[in-house]
């Protein structure tokens, strides 16, 4: 896992930790005024294996011949707690962090499942979520977000749930009883809104909306 490829620092203690997927990297994403209009550091998470890092357990792969998900998620968000998210804030100098976990498609159901599992964490962003992922609506309400929690963003684009894939056709229904569990967990604000698009695209105007429901 490699870290610090983006980095945009702030003179604040709120840190927004993204993991992207590798298509988007490198699009006009304007980071750097989310950055600045919010007083929010920005650092990107990369060297991610997107398959198996960010699934929480096994599962089939999607599509012909794809290969099944590794449900390694346990061991990434060790490291990422314990090894990067440290080394991080040392480098920025950076003490009492505000931490928020953003992430897109699987790195989307990585983030949410993240905060049931971890108190690093004060806000999490999904976009796109691969929240069709099997069992995890079930799993979601049988368990519960972390107590230092404060805000869940979850945003889906309109045209997702006509994927071909019959499990992904899901994503609709499932994010929608994902937000519906959640905003049972007492304290916690959840903000769940469809948007322009299709899987994860166009990207930038679903960050900027996820900045202004978060740090806005």
């Amino acid at each position: 896992m490699e870290t610090l490829d983006t980095c945009i620092w702030q003179n604040s203690n709120r840190i927004c930790y993204m993991i992207l997927p590798r298509g988007i990297r490198n699009e006009a994403l304007d980071l750097e005024a989310l950055s600045e209009k919010y007083s929010v550091s920005i650092v990107q998470v990369n060297g991610v294996d997107w398959n198996d890092d960010l699934t929480p357990w096994p599962a089939p792969g999607v599509f012909k011949k794809a290969k099944p998900f590794g449900g390694c998620a346990a061991a990434f968000l060790d490291k990422f707690v314990g090894e990067v998210i440290p080394e991080t804030e040392k480098t920025l100098g950076v003490e009492n962090a505000e931490r928020t976990v953003l992430g897109v498609s699987l790195s989307g159901l990585f983030a949410l499942w993240a905060g049931f599992n971890t108190d690093a964490f004060a806000n999490i962003v999904s976009i796109s979520g691969s929240l069709w992922y099997d069992g995890f609506v079930g799993w979601t309400k049988e368990h519960s977000l972390s107590s230092n929690i404060n805000k869940v963003c979850l945003l889906l684009g309109e045209k997702e749930k006509n994927s071909k894939e019959k499990r992904m056709a899901g994503v609709e229904d499932d994010t929608k009883a994902v937000a519906e569990a959640l905003s049972k967990n007492g304290g916690v604000k959840t903000f769940f809104e469809m948007v322009e698009g299709t899987h994860f695209s166009p990207t930038k105007p679903r960050l900027q909306r996820s900045f202004e429901l978060v740090f806005g």
